[in-house]
């Protein structure tokens, strides 16, 4: 917050913080966490995305949005392959209504 002016880029991640508790503790592993859930579509998590986009756009920011869906893929089956497509379009169409632009 101090330094908006110096934000080129956002990459924006939304996790479930139970989940990450567990990987602070030393209780789950990172590519276990992940399998488990860790990364959600953007709305889907504990991030307070809302105030942090808020933020950038009070403060002036018209950068980039970077969004990706971490995932686990256990296997060749088409529906794992679709559903981080489908994740992170979900997650575009919430960056959207944040920043009050029409579904695209």
């Amino acid at each position: 917050q101090r330094w908006p002016h110096r934000i080129g880029h956002t990459h924006l991640k939304d996790v479930r913080s139970d989940i990450a508790e567990r990987v602070r503790g030393g209780e789950l592993g990172y590519a276990q966490a992940v399998r488990e859930g860790l990364y959600t579509p953007l709305g889907d998590g504990d991030v307070d995305l809302a105030a942090m986009v808020g933020f950038l756009r009070e403060a002036g920011y018209d950068g980039w949005y970077v969004l990706e869906q971490d995932t686990a893929l256990s296997g060749p089956e088409p529906d794992q392959a679709a559903k981080p497509r489908h994740d992170t379009g979900r997650s575009l169409r919430y960056l959207r209504e944040l920043l009050g632009q029409r579904p695209g």
